[in-house]
């Protein structure tokens, strides 16, 4: 229980927290101080500020990813399962294959003859 606690804070803090205090970080740096308090007056400051860090996150997810691998970019754990839909397509397509390749072998033995038997006939003439 608590190790899902510890990945699901690490989880929070790499896809949404980085980017929010990146973005923070950015506006400081191109428009100080009241740029950040004109964002934090905007309608949707959290979502400005994610997507202002989203690139500066990026890469320091990427650098963090070198040093220890998995530590920029947490592993997720995913359910998954499959169901077969089409239990008749499979024979169906074998039927398919099978009627395909009989009538190729007949076309095939129809050649066989025609060139063995053929070519007498165009000589005879």
């Amino acid at each position: 229980m608590a190790k899902d606690q510890i990945r699901d804070l690490h989880l929070f803090a790499m896809e949404s927290a980085l980017p929010v205090g990146m973005g923070i970080i950015n506006n400081a740096k191109t428009g100080g101080f009241q740029k950040i308090i004109d964002v934090l007056k905007s309608k949707d400051p959290y979502s400005e500020f994610q997507v202002d860090g989203k690139n500066s996150a990026k890469t320091v997810r990427d650098k963090m990813d070198k040093l220890i691998p998995g530590l920029g970019y947490p592993v997720v754990s995913v359910d998954v399962t499959v169901e077969e839909n089409y239990p008749d397509y499979e024979s169906n397509d074998q039927d398919s294959l099978v009627s395909t390749l009989n009538r190729i072998d007949s076309e095939l033995d129809k050649l066989r003859h025609y060139l063995n038997h053929g070519t007498k006939n165009i000589d005879d003439k």
